[in-house]
């Protein structure tokens, strides 16, 4: 009997959020998972990892017959790597991170913690997934799981090494308006309000940005239009249409350097 593949399966909202439970759901699928996700949540981590202090980590209750579980106490990128190291009983064939209540388009990529953790994947050589929910509400997380569980599955029968940013309409998956591939917005969708109580102290939330003008072959422009949006990433920052006008503007580099003085 062929063994099936192994996928770990972490989020960034925390080992207890349903959005993680709909997704390792829909994975078990066609392939084994194992769980391993922060203790508490760790939203807008982006990829920070822990130095200078423990990492603890202890078998976390498991809503999934036959599906191991454990709660790391650090960042998503923390949990990725713990997992990887320490849990997974063999080697593991994909990493999938969400169902994240909120989309992860355009800028917002930059500092999620579903989008970097599932980036660990990508970087270890593993195809990978993130999925979100273009929403804060829950209602139609299984739905974003169930699509992205579907997605993930295609890319591991690939087997192409991609990393692929799945973001679902607030919607059921019967009235998804299709799937498109498409590039990132180059805009945020969302921003970072301060609330300050009576003592003084301030908490920041998410709010969505009304009236936003986004082109249409984008993330941001597809899950308005009720369809879910597909976006292949890499890490790769580098402006490469720019490198030949930043070497105009340093000049010679040899004068940057010289008359130094001990």
């Amino acid at each position: 009997m062929t063994e099936r593949p192994l996928v770990l399966a972490t989020n960034d909202d925390g080992v207890e959020a349903p959005g993680l439970w709909h997704l390792a759901e829909a994975v078990n699928q066609f392939a084994d998972v194992i769980v391993v996700a922060p203790a508490f949540n760790q939203s807008g981590m982006s990829a920070a990892f822990t130095l200078r202090q423990d990492i603890e980590a202890e078998r976390a209750h498991s809503r999934i017959d036959g599906v191991d579980a454990w709660q790391v106490n650090g960042t998503p990128t923390d949990a990725v790597v713990h997992g990887l190291r320490h849990f997974a009983p063999r080697r593991v064939s994909m990493i999938v991170s969400g169902v994240n209540p909120g989309p992860n388009v355009g800028r917002e990529i930059l500092h999620s913690g579903t989008v970097m953790s599932a980036m660990q994947g990508y970087l270890r050589g593993l195809p990978s997934v993130a999925a979100s929910l273009a929403s804060f509400d829950e209602d139609h997380l299984q739905d974003a799981a169930l699509v992205a569980g579907r997605i993930a599955e295609r890319l591991l029968q690939s087997g192409r090494l991609q990393f692929l940013n799945v973001n679902a309409p607030d919607l059921p998956i019967d009235e998804y308006a299709g799937v498109r591939v498409v590039a990132m917005a180059d805009l945020a969708v969302s921003r970072v309000v301060d609330l300050i109580d009576a003592h003084g102290a301030t908490r920041r939330r998410l709010e969505f940005r009304p009236g936003i003008d986004v082109d249409a072959d984008t993330d941001v422009a597809t899950i308005m239009s009720g369809a879910v949006a597909v976006t292949p990433l890499h890490n790769d920052l580098t402006m490469h249409s720019a490198l030949a006008e930043a070497a105009s503007l340093i000049g010679d580099p040899d004068s940057l350097i010289s008359g130094v003085v001990d």
